[in-house]
């Protein structure tokens, strides 16, 4: 089994085998995790949550459910959800520009650059980033349709379990969110990734 620990503010990835299963874990609680996937032969391949929300007719991703690639093909399952069910597809993932629109000013870190670094140690390098599939980010849309923010349910351990339907890499970051509105609780925190052959081989949180 392989195992990577994502500090916060970081990021890191691991290649997944078709058939391989994948455990996303919320190592103290209310942190997003964000989620990008590249197929393992074609880095013009990806992990698409547009074409996702296009092929299940769904804004946000539920058990069973399946993720596709922005050539509408099926890349990971959605096996088991071990966490209050709130996940995000709709959100861009932060960067320097819309630290600067918050009114942020020099650097600060952005789950854009967490991802860039990780994903150009095996050589991939878009020149846009994709959008991500963001778990345990709360994303309320209300009445009038807006979208809202607000802080995490999970608890430490909470966690996801996906599929691999195609040989991919896969890079997660722990999101950099920790303006006054932080959607990562007080803190930022780690993000446990976990391959395993079948979802019984995981030992427990």
């Amino acid at each position: 089994m392989t195992t990577i620990e994502i500090r916060p503010y970081s990021g890191g990835w691991t290649r997944v085998r078709a058939g391989e299963h994948i455990r996303i874990t919320d190592v103290d609680g209310s942190q997003v995790a964000d989620m990008f996937a590249v197929s393992a032969t074609d880095d013009t391949e990806w992990l698409s949550p547009a074409h996702t929300r296009g092929a299940g007719g769904r804004l946000f991703p539920l058990p069973g459910g399946q993720f596709f690639t922005n050539r509408f093909r099926p890349m990971l399952t959605f096996v088991a959800d071990h966490s209050p069910g709130v996940h995000d597809m709709l959100w861009r993932a932060c960067d320097p520009h819309l630290y600067a629109l918050r009114g942020v000013v020099g650097y600060h870190p952005s789950c854009n650059e967490n991802f860039r670094t990780a994903a150009a140690v095996f050589g991939w390098t878009p020149q846009e980033v994709p959008d991500p599939v963001d778990w345990f980010q709360n994303t309320p849309v209300n009445a009038d349709l807006e979208l809202g923010s607000g802080v995490g349910p999970t608890k430490a351990g909470d966690h996801v379990i996906l599929r691999a339907e195609i040989d991919l890499v896969l890079v997660v970051t722990s999101c950099s969110w920790d303006l006054p509105d932080s959607i990562n609780g007080d803190r930022c925190t780690p993000i446990r990734v976990e391959i395993a052959a079948d979802a019984t081989s995981f030992p427990s949180p």
